[in-house]
C-alpha cells in the first residue's frame, strides 16, 4: 500500500509544469538559425539547431510512442544569456503553441544552477518579443527581445 501511494505522489510531482502553452501551432515558421538580442538588459542569444513534432509538456508517452496528450513542433537549440556578468550557454527546448492567433514560443532551458524559461511572442517573421524567468535569483529575468540573424 505504501509503495502504490509513493507511486501515486511521484507519478502526479512529474506532471507539474509551467503555465499551459496553449494548443499546438498547426503550420509553424521555421524558427531554425541564429537570434539575438537582451533579456533583462543582458545580452541574449538563441541558436535554434533543430526544430520538429514531438510531445508536448503533458500527457502520456510510453517508450517511442505518445498514448496520451497533444504533439507539437519543438525547437532544440542552445540559448545563452548573461549571467553574473559571464555568457553561459545552455541546451534549450521549446514548444511553439498559438495564443490569440499569435505563435508562441516556450522555451526552457536546464542548466546546473537551475531553469530558465522564456515565453516570446512571433511577432513578425524575425522577430521574437516576451519575458522570462531564471530559477535562481542571479539569473536574468524580464522582458526579452530576438532578433533573426539573416
Amino acid at each position: 500500500m505504501r509503495f502504490l501511494a509513493l507511486l501515486l505522489v511521484l507519478l502526479l510531482a512529474g506532471c507539474a509544469t509551467g503555465p499551459p502553452v496553449g494548443p499546438p501551432a498547426m503550420s509553424a515558421p521555421d524558427l531554425t538559425g541564429s537570434w539575438t538580442g537582451t533579456w533583462g538588459g543582458g545580452l541574449l542569444t538563441l541558436l535554434v539547431t533543430e526544430q520538429t513534432i514531438g510531445p508536448g509538456e503533458s500527457g502520456f508517452v510510453l517508450g517511442p510512442w505518445q498514448v496520451l496528450g497533444e504533439r507539437y513542433p519543438t525547437v532544440a537549440g542552445v540559448l545563452t544569456a548573461t549571467i553574473k556578468g559571464e555568457h553561459v550557454s545552455t541546451n534549450a527546448e521549446g514548444l511553439l503553441g498559438l495564443s490569440g492567433g499569435a505563435v508562441i514560443l516556450t522555451l526552457r532551458a536546464r542548466s546546473s544552477a537551475g531553469d530558465q524559461r522564456l515565453t516570446l511572442r512571433l511577432t513578425d517573421r524575425d522577430r521574437l518579443q516576451g519575458a522570462g524567468e531564471s530559477q535562481y535569483r542571479w539569473g536574468p529575468q524580464g522582458a526579452a527581445e530576438l532578433t533573426r540573424l539573416r
